[in-house]
């Protein structure tokens, strides 16, 4: 992996590259990570590897622990219903706040995701398809009007990754299907003008996957990955 510029974008790059490693499982739940190893995979000094692993830890990717380092966690069934309750609670809302005021360019953008999503999964394309649930969610969060709640969806994105990337598997296809029908239906909310319905809709996509999720965690068939 090339891992050179600037020092502002080498910065960047290694908290890229750490946190894209940590979702990928590279670094599974129960890895501390050491300085003296990512010094030397991204040719610095310990400076820019200790900022990125300080960034890591702001946004609960990672825990800091005074004289062992750095700790990847291992995800929990609590994390998990966490995260989507989160979700549920904000999305809704930015869902609500697009309708009002959905503008026809990112209505399009959505439905050209939900095409793109259909034939990832028909080919068990996962790692598009979690790209694609992603750029899907984010064109009507991203346009919802409200910063404070943007920043806070993120915020919790950044950790649902990880759960996100490692559950989508041949085990995850009916939750993966199930998301997609729901992204169909807030299109038609959308177009429909109706912000209750879309509101109502968003927070039953992400209760579904809290509960498929949570189900697969309890059978082991996610637990062992995470």
């Amino acid at each position: 992996m090339a891992r050179a510029g600037s020092t502002a974008s080498k910065r960047d790059q290694i908290y890229e590259s750490i946190k894209s490693d940590i979702i990928s499982g590279k670094y599974p739940g129960g890895t501390f990570l050491l300085e003296s190893e990512l010094c030397e995979d991204f040719h610095v000094s310990r400076t820019p590897i200790r900022e990125a692993l300080i960034r890591l830890a702001h946004d609960h990717i990672i825990e800091m622990y005074p004289k062992r380092g750095a700790f990847v966690p291992q995800v929990t069934v609590k994390d998990i219903l966490e995260l989507y309750e989160l979700r549920i609670a904000n999305d809704g809302v930015a869902a609500f706040l697009f309708t009002e005021n959905a503008a026809e360019e990112v209505v399009r953008q959505m439905e050209a995701s939900v095409l793109r999503e259909e034939a990832h999964l028909e080919h068990e394309n996962y790692a598009g398809e979690v790209e694609e649930e992603l750029l899907f969610h984010s064109l009507y969060i991203s346009n919802c009007g409200n910063q404070r709640m943007i920043d806070v969806i993120e915020m919790v994105n950044s950790q649902m990754l990880r759960i996100m990337t490692l559950a989508a598997d041949k085990n995850g296809m009916e939750h993966m299907y199930a998301s997609l029908n729901y992204h169909k239906k807030l299109i038609e909310a959308v177009r429909e003008h109706d912000p209750h319905r879309a509101r109502a809709i968003v927070e039953g996509h992400w209760l579904t996957a809290k509960r498929g999720l949570k189900q697969r965690y309890i059978e082991g068939t996610l637990s062992n990955r995470l």
